[in-house]
């Protein structure tokens, strides 16, 4: 399971850092029951990349080991049983659990990330009901949930929580407005470093993704619920209107935006595969330059390997598993499992006498190119509205490029 104690750190530095955070957490000592809203920025891990959050109770009448609880949903555990099956299949189990506040939010800080504070202003008949529910939450046997990256993370659970501890007024707030924003493109824009990350999610996910979602799902992202609440007015018990945030306060020096924008690649998707083309349609085109037709042959060959194996992932996971964003996956039609049988033929080429292309090459890249023009006219259709520009761009030049490639080695067998 994630790590959040920091035993590394000197036992006076330690004590120090837990002095800090309680009275941070005490506030104004007239008060017995605080809630905070705590939204940690993003880490430099792959699985740290969207932020986190989690709810901080502090009672300043509990014994000092108890005062300051952290509800947390984002723990999981590498070492649990069928871990890596249940990874691959979409069947991930996290867990919530409570735990003493200070050390848990100064983890976030001793990794170089920065924790936002917001004081939440529920009167006692809200808090109780946020408490008790809580408590219910990280206690088995509801301490373990089915992960869902978009619709059941470690900020919607904490969303959820608040809502129903304010009897749906977050929710009834929120669903009536939008950015504009997709799953798709919130996910992308967190995911954009590593770019190894942004590319397998962004061919990865579906059409399901792409659809306009309101604020209230938008905050499966931690900072945009950090957002969200910040600009409510609630109603409490006793009828009075009050902002949900009383007081904000931050911590640590991460200097990453929380919220980036998304980044509009478009071009260089289109460069690389125009690029990485020619060098393929060279390379089959003169056959007598030793170099040209070394560099098509190994482009060639990386290229059919990369859209092949993405394919066979592909339905693969729309096939086999329960990750239902990636069904229906229009970039299938690009990333064709039919290049796999045109690998012996490009990977020969590069031989100065290579084996003509056969009959099963030819007629796979025949199939492969067709998928793909077929499904560059489906996105013209108004029913589909998977957003894949990108990968028209980079693809389709470099399997126009194959197919002449292939075409190429045919010709050269019917010469003969």
């Amino acid at each position: 399971m994630h790590n959040t104690r920091f035993r590394g750190l000197p036992r006076l530095l330690r004590f120090f850092l837990y002095a800090f955070f309680a009275l941070c957490l005490a506030g104004h000592a007239s008060a017995t029951t605080r809630v905070y809203l705590a939204t940690m920025s993003p880490g430099s891990l792959y699985f740290e990349r969207f932020g986190h959050n989690a709810i901080v109770v502090h009672d300043s009448l509990a014994p000092s080991s108890q005062n300051s609880v952290a509800f947390n949903f984002g723990y999981f555990d590498f070492a649990s049983e069928n871990f890596l099956s249940n990874f691959i299949q979409g069947r991930m189990q996290y867990l919530g659990v409570a735990l003493n506040a200070e050390s848990d939010l100064q983890h976030y800080i001793s990794d170089g990330r920065s924790v936002w504070l917001q004081e939440l202003n529920l009167d006692e008949i809200q808090q109780g009901k946020l408490i008790a529910y809580l408590r219910e939450q990280t206690a088995p046997p509801y301490d373990i949930y089915r992960y869902d990256y978009f619709r059941a993370n470690c900020s919607t659970r904490v969303r959820d929580a608040l809502d129903l501890a304010l009897d749906g007024a977050l929710s009834k707030a929120l669903r009536n407005r939008s950015h504009g924003h997709s799953y798709r493109s919130l996910g992308l824009a967190h995911a954009a470093q590593p770019f190894w990350l942004y590319l397998g999610i962004h061919l990865g996910l579906g059409p399901s993704t792409d659809e306009a979602i309101d604020i209230y799902q938008e905050s499966f992202i931690p900072a945009a619920l950090q957002q969200a609440v910040a600009t409510l007015r609630i109603r409490q018990s006793d009828g009075s209107e009050v902002d949900l945030v009383k007081s904000n306060q931050r911590y640590g020096d991460a200097t990453e935006n929380p919220m980036p924008a998304l980044p509009d690649w478009r071009w260089r998707f289109l460069v690389t595969g125009l690029a990485w083309a020619i060098l393929i349609a060279t390379g089959a085109r003169f056959r007598n330059h030793h170099l040209p037709r070394r560099l098509g042959a190994l482009f060639a060959t990386l290229s059919a390997t990369a859209l092949g194996v993405g394919g066979v992932v592909m339905v693969f996971l729309w096939a086999c598993t329960d990750h239902q964003d990636a069904y229906y996956n229009l970039n299938l039609s690009l990333f064709s499992p039919f290049w796999l049988l045109c690998l012996p033929v490009l990977a020969m080429s590069a031989a100065a006498t290579p084996k003509p292309a056969g009959a099963i090459s030819l007629w796979a890249a025949r199939i492969a190119l067709a998928c793909a023009c077929l499904g560059v006219m489906i996105k013209v259709l108004p029913a589909v509205r998977q957003s894949n520009i990108e990968w028209v761009y980079l693809c389709l030049p470099i399997i126009f490029a194959l197919h002449f490639a292939v075409k190429q080695r045919a010709t050269e067998r019917t010469i003969a």
